[in-house]
């Protein structure tokens, strides 16, 4: 038997099936268009005669000499509050018996700071995250900063990683004096396409889904080995359409160049470069690099000099 319903809780499930010959239950709090896993994973499980039961939570396990025979349920009403909290609530009167021998608790993480906190100013949410900017990822104690999971809960991998990256920036900013920690800083705010409000025709652009693998022959419940295949060459070239044709789009002025080549791209003529400063991007050979430079050099030299002589006959 396992408590919860999220990809790890998936993946527990599913290697308990491999490991006795009994029976199998996966529960959760949620319902299942509210469980916290990937499409993929359910499939799976469901596909290895996992009996999936939703919107229950633990109420009492039953031991008998010492040995686990059971675990009694009571009816989960709301996961969630209002605002969106992780707030359970139950019907204790409505419950469900399920007879087992052993349970798996999935039940995800939650943050234990010790000490480790004491006497600063960082603020915690009532999960127990710190709060922080959501772009410098500083937290109230300025020379604090955290990302992943100990600020938003649990997420993907590559969350943490991506925050690790930007808090670096952040990081490096903050011990060198007089930088600012937000200016030039990627705000990654995404303008998402409205698939269900343009004028063009929806056949006109890639409405692929995901890829899915073929699968080698064999009974899953004997191995541990994955039975998914690679895509194939064609698959991974659709799948690729799909990222580039999402409909996200962000530009890092930081990054940007001016090459011009995505408006060459752009199958909808969408994206148009303009020159704010003309003077700046004109391009010269390098034989004619000093002729190009010249006035302007001597312009500036010309500059400097006055200047200085007003400041000498100024101090005089």
């Amino acid at each position: 038997m396992l408590l919860a319903a999220v990809n790890v809780a998936a993946d527990v499930a599913r290697s308990a099936a491999r490991a006795t010959d009994g029976k199998v239950y996966m529960v959760s709090l949620e319902q299942r268009d509210e469980m916290p896993a990937a499409k993929g994973e359910i499939a799976e499980v469901e596909e290895e005669n996992i009996d999936i039961r939703n919107g229950w939570g633990p109420k009492e396990i039953l031991v008998e000499d010492g040995k686990v025979t059971g675990i009694v349920f009571k009816k989960c009403t709301q996961v969630k509050d209002a605002d969106g909290r992780f707030n359970p609530q139950y019907d204790e009167d409505d419950t469900m018996t399920l007879p087992c021998t052993d349970v798996l608790m999935a039940i995800g993480q939650s943050a234990e700071w010790g000490d480790l906190l004491k006497g600063s100013k960082v603020e915690l949410n009532r999960n127990g995250t710190a709060k922080a900017d959501k772009i410098t990822f500083q937290t109230a104690e300025p020379d604090i900063f955290v990302g992943g999971d100990i600020y938003h809960g649990a997420r993907f991998a590559i969350d943490a990683i991506a925050e690790g990256k930007l808090g670096m920036y952040s990081l490096n900013r903050y011990v060198h004096p007089g930088q600012s920690l937000t200016i030039g800083r990627d705000l990654r705010e995404f303008i998402e396409l409205d698939r269900d409000d343009i004028s063009i025709p929806l056949n006109s652009f890639d409405t692929a889904d995901r890829q899915t693998p073929g699968m080698k022959p064999g009974d899953p419940l004997a191995t541990f080995s994955d039975l998914r295949e690679p895509l194939t060459e064609e698959q991974i070239k659709k799948e690729a359409g799909r990222c580039l044709g999402c409909g996200a789009t962000t530009v890092d002025l930081n990054q940007c160049v001016g090459c011009g080549l995505c408006t060459t791209r752009c199958e909808f003529d969408a994206i148009h470069l303009s020159r704010d400063i003309p003077e700046a991007s004109n391009m010269v050979v390098a034989e004619d690099m000093y002729g190009a430079i010249g006035p302007y050099a001597a312009k500036r030299a010309i500059k400097i000099v006055k200047r200085e002589l007003k400041e000498k006959f100024a101090r005089k």
